[in-house]
């Protein structure tokens, strides 16, 4: 395979810059560095899809060497702006990435959807608690569960705006004071808490049940079901040369995630 002639351009002007154009094509000690902010929940299939475009790089000579900056949407988002430049934004919802287009620190243009994620009540495997759903986990005493942080957490956010629609917000507010419910910094937590036997379950992303399909159980609510959201990338404003073709590279194998519990896109 050959790279893409305004791959080719780019390289060459980008060494160029930095003293001489041959040293990326024969096996100089020098990076092309990508910097990556993302939702951890997204991490196996974004590294996979990089993974092979660092690949196709290489298989050409050029040296490419990725930075993951990893947190929930909201922090990955936050790290990106303190920076002041990167080369991919991954979120998994809408909510932060329109954020960061209001904040001029992503590309509005290029904010794409590529799959859709919801959420799910998850449990330990075989559910030991035997919990019924979410309504059972929130009034039984005996049950703890972990909820995303609304600030900076997606899973959070919708949540949160659930448990209004739902009636519950103030209820939740009163068990987070007594300690039955949990608020955690990242979807990945919350799932990790359950996992690790902290909570009894928790209110995150059903791609969780399968990273972990030994551990980790989904105990179906379609109340909590119906709550979706969108995969999202999305170019940030000030980027490095190389960014629009990785972006490109990720539109183009979307399909990745969808191994790893994404949904395709629907007509909704």
């Amino acid at each position: 395979m050959r790279l893409r002639p305004h791959v080719l351009l780019l390289l060459f002007t980008l060494a160029a810059l930095v003293g001489g154009a041959a040293l990326y094509f024969q096996g100089g000690n020098d990076n092309v560095v990508l910097t990556i902010y993302a939702d951890r929940t997204l991490q196996p299939a974004l590294e996979e899809i990089v993974g092979d475009y660092v690949n196709l790089l290489a298989s050409q000579g050029v040296n490419v060497e990725v930075k993951y900056i990893y947190g929930s949407s909201g922090f990955a988002l936050s790290q990106l702006e303190l920076a002041g430049s990167g080369d991919l934004y991954v979120a998994d919802g809408l909510h932060y990435a329109m954020i960061g287009v209001e904040k001029g620190v992503l590309d509005g243009d290029s904010v794409k959807k590529i799959g859709v994620i919801r959420l799910a009540l998850i449990v330990a495997e075989g559910n030991p608690k035997g919990i019924k759903g979410l309504s059972d986990a929130l009034t039984r005493p005996d049950v703890k569960l972990a909820v995303g942080n609304p600030e900076h957490v997606t899973a959070g956010v919708l949540a949160w705006r659930l448990f209004d629609d739902i009636g519950v917000k103030g209820k939740v507010e009163q068990l987070v004071g007594e300690g039955r419910v949990v608020v955690v910094e990242s979807a990945f937590q919350a799932a990790n808490l359950v996992v690790l036997g902290v909570v009894d379950a928790a209110l995150t992303f059903n791609i969780y049940n399968t990273f972990y399909p030994s551990e980790l159980d989904e105990v179906y609510d379609p109340q909590v079901a119906s709550v979706r959201d969108y995969v999202v990338v999305a170019l940030p404003s000030s980027r490095g040369p190389l960014a629009e073709d990785l972006y490109t590279f990720v539109l183009e194998n979307a399909g990745v995630f969808y191994k790893y519990g994404v949904e395709p896109l629907d007509d909704d």
